[in-house]
């Protein structure tokens, strides 16, 4: 996998970062080890597993992901505003659980290549580009923009679910760090959560205006 450049690392936080490495290690495994789950081994593939059946449950609702899906609480650097043991989900731990059972779901079955890619495809970005040609365009429209105006965290989560579904079917990967920060953010004021959805439709219409004229001059 290409190393991330420093304007990639840019668009991350130490939170971003840490689902970044958290879904690498799932994937591609320690380092010299072949412990991925793209080496097909056995820990990996029970974790992929595992995760992909927590997609939409509460954070905390299966002990045996906690260990993936919630960065360490003492990380100031992820929690700038701090987390008590006390406290319910914080929107990082709500957004990393998404993330990277999301992830999971993306990745499993799939052992030709990683679904999470450094790079700087949003998911607005990977829509737009699949939504091109695709006989079902109305569909993912439709669904995408259900996702961005969903009036509660467990339907957004279906909708996101539903696009997961649709680009593994075209084993089109997305940033994942990158996500997870776009669904913290989601989660916070109208002016941050506006501005991802802006985000997400220029990247949509930039991918969907290039994919059509690479269609049309094919």
């Amino acid at each position: 996998m290409s190393q991330t450049t420093k304007e990639q690392e840019s668009q991350l936080s130490p939170f971003g970062q840490w689902v970044s490495n958290t879904v690498r290690l799932l994937v591609n495994g320690h380092e010299g080890r072949k412990d991925g789950y793209l080496d097909d081994n056995a820990q990996a593939v029970a974790a992929i597993a595992q995760l992909a059946h927590a997609v939409g449950h509460e954070v905390g609702a299966d002990p045996a992901i906690i260990a993936w899906t919630v960065p360490n609480m003492h990380d100031a650097n992820i929690y700038p505003h701090g987390v008590r043991p006390s406290d319910g989900p914080s929107d990082e731990e709500r957004a990393a659980h998404a993330a990277v059972t999301l992830f999971a779901l993306h990745q499993q079955s799939q052992r030709n290549q990683p679904m999470h890619v450094d790079a700087y495809i949003s998911l607005g970005r990977a829509v737009g580009g699949m939504a091109v040609g695709n006989f079902n365009e109305k569909g993912i429209r439709s669904t995408f923009d259900k996702l961005q105006t969903a009036s509660s965290w467990a339907e957004m989560i279906r909708h996101a679910r539903h696009l997961i579904a649709l680009l593994k079917r075209e084993d089109l990967p997305i940033n994942y760090g990158l996500f997870a920060q776009d669904l913290m953010q989601l989660q916070q004021s109208h002016t941050r959560a506006n501005a991802v959805r802006l985000r997400w439709g220029r990247d949509y219409l930039s991918a969907y205006a290039s994919a059509k004229n690479e269609l049309e001059n094919a």
